[in-house]
């Protein structure tokens, strides 16, 4: 059946631990708020690092794609470590050149090298709707699934997966292009917060919330047409926002007492783009293990 490696970005907000309990390979993109020094996500600086100094700096960060050249490093490496077949989901293409950059060279170094297959799958997502998607295909791999079944896999969980979320502020949406410039001055003239989404690979507005007052209990009233919370699997993202995590789960168990709710941590690659004050909830129609704290941590 040959052997099989889940590949990711570091947009998908996996943990360290949870990519070395589930073999999981994650490539990190590289950021920089001042176009000299770069610094790549999850390696260099801790989520919590990289947002205390971008609520700070008055220059937006900007992200790097991971070039053609990167690809063919990327992909020998794999290669001559005996693996045959490689399934990288990959950040949205819509939002990112890296998905076609990908594409491309993987079509030459199979041409190259008959023996290795390459799967670029486009997530046309963002954090961990495709990172736990990762996970799941992961598992499926260490249990004896093939790559296509675990390419299945991959397709089954984002389609069957939501995410919804607010920002305080949406300059840095609209500088990375991810808003038009009406969304913000309409938002900013009626104290609206717009509730975002994503659609084939793009964050889009899709409703909106008046005003500050009960702001979580708005937003899960909004939230539960996303799916059946209590069979689901609920995730609150956040841009390392303890407090707004605490409100948001209070507003959940208001109304869903009994749910098992998970947090995760969106990292620089997504959060250059988001800007440090997102929080928002990610649904999946499936429960998926993605336990990794029993994983002791790197020195």
């Amino acid at each position: 059946m040959g052997k099989t490696l889940i590949m990711t970005d570091s947009g998908s907000d996996l943990t360290k631990k949870q990519a070395k309990k589930f073999g999981i390979r994650v490539l990190p993109f590289k950021y920089s708020f001042d176009g000299e020094n770069y610094y790549k996500d999850g390696v260099d600086k801790t989520p919590e690092e990289f947002y205390e100094i971008e609520r700070t700096s008055i220059n937006v960060p900007k992200t790097v794609q991971i070039t053609p050249v990167q690809f063919e490093e990327i992909y020998k490496g794999i290669y001559d470590e005996g693996y045959d077949h490689l399934i990288f989901i990959v950040l949205s293409g819509a939002g990112s050149g890296t998905c076609q950059n990908a594409v491309m060279v993987a079509k030459s170094f199979m041409e190259d090298h008959s023996d290795m297959h390459i799967e670029v799958i486009d997530s046309q997502a963002y954090t961990i709707i495709y990172g736990y998607a990762a996970i799941a295909a992961a598992q499926a791999v260490k249990a004896g699934k093939s790559a296509e079944e675990a390419s299945a896999i991959i397709k089954r969980v984002i389609a069957g997966a939501k995410v919804r979320f607010i920002v305080g502020d949406l300059t840095h949406l609209k500088k990375g292009g991810r808003i038009n410039a009406a969304t913000l001055v309409v938002a900013n003239m009626l104290d609206l917060k717009p509730i975002l989404t994503l659609k084939d690979g793009l964050v889009v507005q899709d409703g909106k919330l008046r005003g500050t007052k009960n702001l979580y209990k708005k937003f899960v009233d909004d939230a539960v047409n996303m799916g059946d919370f209590e069979k689901g699997m609920i995730v609150i993202v956040n841009t390392c926002l303890p407090e707004k995590v605490e409100e948001m789960k209070a507003a959940i168990r208001e109304k869903f007492p009994n749910v098992e709710i998970g947090v995760s941590t969106v990292g620089a690659t997504i959060g250059s783009h988001a800007g440090p004050d997102l929080v928002g909830i990610a649904y999946f129609d499936e429960k998926i293990d993605v336990y990794a704290d029993d994983i002791e941590d790197e020195e």
